[in-house]
């Protein structure tokens, strides 16, 4: 199950299993198994979609572990359906706080795979990459997309970049399927980062990507979901998360009463610096661009 995956695991510290790591190695090969059955099942037409819960292991690389991430589920399900199920084009959707920087590295010189990725901006968060002008190399140049959003990006920033960067670029690649990772942790509350999205939001993004595979791929996707340093919010967000994958109409409430930040976005402005400065650097590469009217400011 992780042939894809090589050994060598603890070259990263903050990985290394102190005092009593229990069966953390077993935990990964079993997250790695869940997405290469979700693959199956989805790939063999029993289900549109498969859920993973906590995976989404996007900081291990090919040869070491990172940022609590022993293997890299994320490009096992990638390459997995590229070489296994024959898949020529596979799309990823990183919606996790922090850059996925395991998974940027496997397909940084690949076309079959198009990685857009929404991360706080690498600046002010680990693992400090990710940034506007990084998309890809060789072949893979301009199938890598990272979205540096500003501290404190909230629901109408996350909405924008859905609606002018990655639904556009998704709807010119057509992928065969879309592949999402990310939980809780961009949440205004979460405990490591200092993004601003509430409850809503997260539903927001899932009901997006459900469109947007009934749109381009006849609804097969793979969602593979884990993070959230806030155990009072996470069950919330990924509950709200999967509402919206799933199509229910079910209102998630936040977990306390919500605070000022939430009654407006106060990056909206510079999120649109950063769509812009997307736009010019992929123009080149996506026809999308070429022709594309932005919305208004």
């Amino acid at each position: 199950m992780i042939d894809h995956v090589k050994f060598g695991l603890y070259q990263s510290m903050d990985n290394m299993p102190f005092e009593q790591p229990g069966r953390l190695e077993e935990a990964a090969r079993l997250i790695i198994g869940q997405a290469k059955t979700g693959c199956d099942l989805v790939q063999k037409g029993e289900y549109k979609k498969a859920v993973s819960i906590g995976g989404g292991m996007h900081h291990a690389k090919a040869t070491s572990g990172e940022g609590f991430c022993l293997y890299n589920d994320v490009a096992f399900t990638a390459r997995y359906l590229l070489e296994t199920h024959k898949l020529e084009r596979v799309m990823i959707l990183d919606t996790d706080a922090h850059a996925g920087n395991g998974t940027c590295e496997y397909f940084y010189e690949e076309p079959r795979v198009l990685f857009i990725d929404l991360h706080q901006d690498p600046r002010t968060l680990y693992p400090g990459t990710g940034f506007a002008k990084d998309i890809g190399s060789g072949k893979g140049r301009g199938y890598t997309v990272n979205v540096p959003l500003p501290p404190n990006a909230g629901y109408d920033s996350y909405h924008r970049i859905f609606c002018e960067i990655v639904e556009p670029i998704a709807r010119e690649f057509q992928p065969q399927i879309i592949i999402r990772n990310g939980g809780s942790d961009p949440h205004a509350d979460d405990g490591l980062t200092d993004l601003g999205l509430p409850v809503r939001g997260f539903h927001m993004i899932g009901e997006r990507v459900r469109n947007l595979c009934d749109e381009v791929c006849e609804g097969r996707e793979i969602d593979l979901i884990a993070s959230g340093y806030n155990k009072r919010v996470l069950p919330y967000a990924w509950l709200a998360l999967l509402a919206g994958l799933a199509g229910w109409h079910i209102d998630v409430l936040e977990p306390q009463p919500a605070t000022r930040k939430f009654a407006r976005d106060p990056a909206y402005t510079e999120t649109k610096m950063v769509e812009a400065e997307l736009k010019s650097n992929l123009k080149p590469f996506w026809k999308c661009f070429q022709t594309h009217t932005p919305a208004p400011f």
